[in-house]
């Protein structure tokens, strides 16, 4: 098996190797197995290091996308192109560089999960039963529900513990030792058990690389959290991408700000107040709009089908259908305006809607149900379309020719 660089010194950014093997994984990918690695393979809930090998100064990079492991080998993946085929013979000697922003990054994540987690158990009680760490995101699983408040007080505490500046320690204890320690590991481990400790705070079993001090890490924030299968699921930010995500918020709060004229730490009741002045006028626009709704329906001449589409929902479709059914011996149908029209029928006088949903869902492709003489739904298509189907409905005493 390789030897696994990555777990003697996390800092290792450079490396030399020899090619012990060499397997097609695909048409497109390659298998490369070296003596020797600081590649981290995917693991643990987080993803797998990228950078490159060199062969020599001019033989072009060899860039490494992805490494995997299993109980016999450590692949690094690379592309199976006929350059790569050339340079890649058992025995080759390799330089490998490994992406070490991507590096850092993920040891920031991953070692003030490994804080937050010891934290929540420790106050809590609760297990990290499920971690993910990618480029794009990095949640942690709890199996119990904690609160807004209790969310704030452990990122509190975990940013305390970080400036705290900690060594954290990671290493394989022989068996007898292993009996003695308490820690927590999210699965039973075959084979020898590597622990991660961060002093008074946590001991986790562990495979990936982390920092060397808690003060490497820089900050966590935990940026989202929902209920999740009976727990909690928090999103958090370390280091570089706490930084980045907080600058993007508080430039996008800045813009807020200047439009409202308010204050950085006054956006909030100023947003308050523009929505509570919003639900104001439309509620006296929804009110004015009946009001002028009424007035048409006056001007409506009865007829059998009453058919009309209008620059408006929700209850005031069904309100100006209300209207119109009176003067419609069938039914009377409004339609909201644009391509995705949502529709109220109403028959006050015994018309059968049934045939009509049967129609326009045939039709029409329409989404639609009711009872007690009111049919409601939505549909796709050219009102004019719709109009003249209905009417013809409405003539053929409840059948579309």
């Amino acid at each position: 098996m390789t030897e696994k660089l990555y777990d003697v010194d996390s800092t290792l950014q450079e490396f030399d190797c020899k090619v012990v093997g060499l397997y097609r994984v695909d048409d497109t990918t390659l298998g490369v197995e070296t003596d020797r690695t600081a590649f981290f393979p995917e693991g643990g809930g987080q993803t797998s290091d990228r950078g490159a090998f060199f062969v020599d100064a001019v033989t072009p990079a060899i860039h490494v996308e992805n490494v995997q492991i299993d109980t016999e080998h450590l692949l690094h993946f690379v592309e199976n192109s006929e350059e790569n085929v050339k340079s890649l013979k058992i025995g080759t000697l390799l330089h490998g560089k490994i992406d070490w922003k991507k590096r850092f990054s993920d040891m920031q994540q991953h070692s003030g999960e490994h804080i937050l987690s010891g934290i929540v158990h420790r106050l809590y009680g609760f297990n990290n039963v499920g971690f993910h760490l990618s480029a794009q995101e990095v949640t942690v699983d709890f199996d119990g529900e904690l609160t807004e408040n209790d969310i704030c007080k452990v990122e509190s505490l975990v940013n305390e513990t970080i400036w705290q500046n900690l060594e954290i320690h990671a290493w394989y204890p022989s068996e007898t030792d292993l009996l003695a320690i308490t820690y927590r590991s999210k699965k039973e481990i075959d084979g020898p058990l590597r622990l991660v400790e961060i002093p008074s705070v946590d001991i986790c079993a562990c495979c990936a690389p982390h920092v060397r001090r808690t003060g490497e890490i820089g900050l966590l924030r935990v940026v989202q959290a929902e209920r999740h299968r009976g727990g909690t699921r928090l999103w958090i930010l370390c280091g570089a991408r706490a930084m980045e995500d907080a600058a993007a918020k508080l430039k996008e709060n800045h813009k807020v700000g200047v439009l409202l004229s308010a204050k950085q730490t006054e956006t909030f009741a100023a947003v308050q107040r523009l929505k509570e002045k919003n639900a104001a006028l439309s509620f006296a626009l929804v009110g004015t709009q009946r009001e002028l709704l009424a007035l048409r329906a006056k001007t409506v001449t009865p007829q059998t089908a009453l058919v009309e589409q209008i620059d408006a929902d929700g209850t005031l479709l069904r309100d100006y259908a209300d209207l119109l059914a009176d003067k419609a011996d069938a039914f009377a149908a409004v339609f909201s305006a644009g391509d995705d029209m949502k529709f109220v029928i109403i028959s006050k006088h015994g018309f059968a809607l049934a045939p009509v949903a049967e129609t326009l869902r045939s039709t029409f492709g329409a989404k639609c149900g009711g009872r007690g003489g009111v049919l409601q739904g939505a549909l796709c298509g050219a009102f004019d379309a719709v109009r003249a189907t209905l009417e013809t409905i409405a003539k053929q005493g409840g059948r579309a020719q």
